[in-house]
């Protein structure tokens, strides 16, 4: 018989899986959800929100009028100038952005200023993207930190001169799942000559995918923009921290010697309400911002309770995305915890090339989270994440807990195999042994793995995120990257000494571990509801905070104390459901491109 409790939870997640299948269905409040409303940021009179820095100058000096409007255009011009010296400039829009198209109508016109620094820079300017405020600039720095969609134009030589290149002043891209070690990448786009208009788009996701368009054509893709690199001088250092991924910043245009003038400046911001049932919810958002969205009066409530968290587009089948493989169930019977029998599912990707090794994603509870219809859908979220290239290519391993019998029960489903709390509440090493000796070294005579913890994942919800959390703590040789939701940290585990045998400690100990033990390399994404249960073993919502807190005084105390070595990257996320998936299902998608940032 299944407890009051669980049946109450089961109806709730019923009623809430119904009621997301109806709000998918239902059209969306804004009638106007799929126009884009694209922002102009050039209003073709005058440069109104626009600031210039040029090197060698103060920041909002024009210096020899180089940044005018006139005709209706921006005008990058140098008649003023003597030489060009090195002045380097940049106009910079007012405000910073993460997600976002920006779109820019450009031509290259006359002849190069005299004092240029070469060949180089003939018919050549960009648009910045991601740079820092300006005003951490000093005077005399030439280029901003930036990613830079390079424009150049054709020589009329008959030579090929593409555009929309990339250019990493201060920073660092991924092209083709490697460093890119070159200053400059040159995109596909054919060679524009003479004072043709040319369009260009440069389509932004924080610090995921950048892709470039030309006259409506993609010509460039890559990702993970961070600081690195060097083609930049005479720059504040505490605004480049290499390595680390730039999330957003501003744009500007630059004065690079050439001539050049831009006719459209506009923007499309990605960043959004997808909140289908808001009056400004947008189809094209392609990043959740639930703190922007507007609802009719007196709706917002009856439109949403508790713990109601809508699955967003990327834990849906989406069209046109390469479909992965789900193999198994396939049965496990483990001889470090012997007599159980365990099922597991591996997932593998379109993109999975056998010479090149796999990231690897371990998720506890592999029958819920392999679920189609469930609410955590992780097979469907990583198929749409690597088609984005979002995420790395990775292999996903969905393991159940043990079941003490001779073959897996049949009728089982969803509930929980027999030996689940022994296995996943234990703080000791022994389910982190039987997945690193034994299960994963079984798919990897299947399957290229890779060898480097860094590129591993451990997840679970529940007793499962305990069981995650576990693995990595006891074996951060192996795993460092650990995915939680509502976490178990209580003290279920717990059995007193009795009849000779120690006691057992429960969840409940890991906050004091944590203060009292050196650092572990460990990152963390951590998710948990006001909601959440309160009963004989903990208060599940307090028991994921004390883990917050214990991270942050262990990383505290050794910065004072000036300690060399790792520190917990922490991520976390507190909602107000209660003890369900809904709410980490929601934030899936996000949880699984910040815990695969290098």
């Amino acid at each position: 018989m299944i407890p009051t409790g669980l049946r109450s939870l089961a109806l709730g997640l019923l009623m809430l899986t119904a009621g997301i299948a109806q709000a998918q269905q239902t059209p969306p409040a804004n009638p106007d959800f799929a126009r884009e409303d694209w922002l102009v940021l050039f209003n073709g009179k005058d440069l109104k929100g626009w600031t210039p820095k040029i090197a060698k100058h103060e920041l909002g000096d024009n210096f020899g009028n180089t940044f005018r409007v006139e005709d209706g255009l921006i005008k990058v011009r140098y008649d003023k100038y003597k030489s060009f010296d090195g002045q380097f400039g940049h106009l910079f829009y007012k405000d910073p952005f993460s997600y976002y198209k920006v779109l820019v109508e450009y031509r290259f016109v006359g002849q190069q200023a005299p004092g240029n620094p070469g060949a180089w820079a003939l018919r050549n300017s960009g648009v910045m993207l991601h740079s820092p405020d300006p005003r951490t600039m000093p005077r005399d720095q030439t280029f901003p930190i930036s990613i830079e969609g390079q424009l150049l134009g054709g020589n009329s030589d008959g030579k090929p001169r593409s555009t929309a290149n990339m250019c990493s002043p201060g920073t660092e891209i991924v092209f083709e799942h490697k460093l890119y070690p070159e200053h400059c990448l040159n995109s596909s786009s054919p060679t524009f000559d003479g004072e043709q208009w040319v369009q260009a788009v440069f389509e932004v996701h924080g610090s995921g995918t950048i892709t470039h368009y030309v006259n409506g054509k993609k010509v460039l893709e890559y990702e993970l923009p961070q600081y690195g690199g060097g083609v930049v001088d005479n720059f504040d250092t505490t605004t480049k921290l290499d390595g680390q991924l730039i999330e957003s910043g501003y744009l500007s245009l630059q004065s690079e010697s050439h001539p050049v003038d831009f006719r459209r400046v506009e923007l499309l911001n990605l960043a959004g309400c997808m909140d289908r049932a808001a009056i400004n919810y947008k189809s094209y958002f392609v990043k959740s911002v639930p703190e922007e969205c507007k609802f009719a009066e007196g709706t917002k409530a009856a439109m949403r309770r508790p713990g109601e968290y809508p699955l967003m587009p990327d834990s849906l089948q989406q069209p046109n995305v390469p479909r992965g493989k789900l193999e198994g169930p396939f049965e496990f019977r483990s001889r470090i915890i012997a007599g159980t029998v365990r099922r597991y599912w591996v997932w593998v990707p379109a993109q999975y090339d056998r010479k090149i090794p796999a990231n690897l994603l371990v998720f506890q509870d592999g029958q819920r989270a392999t679920n189609p219809d469930g609410s955590l859908r992780v097979p469907q979220v990583l198929e749409n994440l690597i088609a984005k290239k979002q995420m790395p290519v990775t292999i996903g391993l969905f393991v159940t807990p043990g079941n003490l019998s001779e073959t897996y029960p049949t009728d089982l489903g969803m509930k929980n195999p027999n030996h689940r709390r022994e296995e996943y509440d234990a703080l000791d090493d022994t389910y982190a042994r039987l997945l690193i000796d034994e299960l994963i070294p079984e798919v990897a005579k299947s399957y290229n793995l890779t060898n480097d913890p860094e590129k591993r994942v451990i997840g679970g919800t529940s007793s499962g995120a305990i069981a995650a959390f576990t693995a990595a703590w006891q074996r951060p040789d192996y795993f460092r990257h650990v995915i939680s939701m509502i976490g178990s940290y209580t003290s279920i585990g717990y059995e007193p000494a009795a009849d000779g045998k120690p006691m057992k400690p429960g969840g409940d100990l890991y906050p004091t571990l944590i203060r009292k033990s050196p650092i572990k390399p460990i990152r963390i994404f951590m998710q948990d509801g006001s909601h959440d249960l309160s009963n004989e073993h903990g208060n599940w919502f307090l028991a994921n905070q004390q883990m917050l807190s214990a991270f942050e005084y262990a990383n505290a105390k050794a910065d004072k104390d000036g300690t060399l070595g790792p520190r917990y990257e922490v991520r976390y996320n507190w909602g107000d459901g209660a003890h369900s998936d809904v709410h980490g299902g929601a934030l899936l998608p996000e949880i699984l491109q910040w815990i695969w940032e290098p």
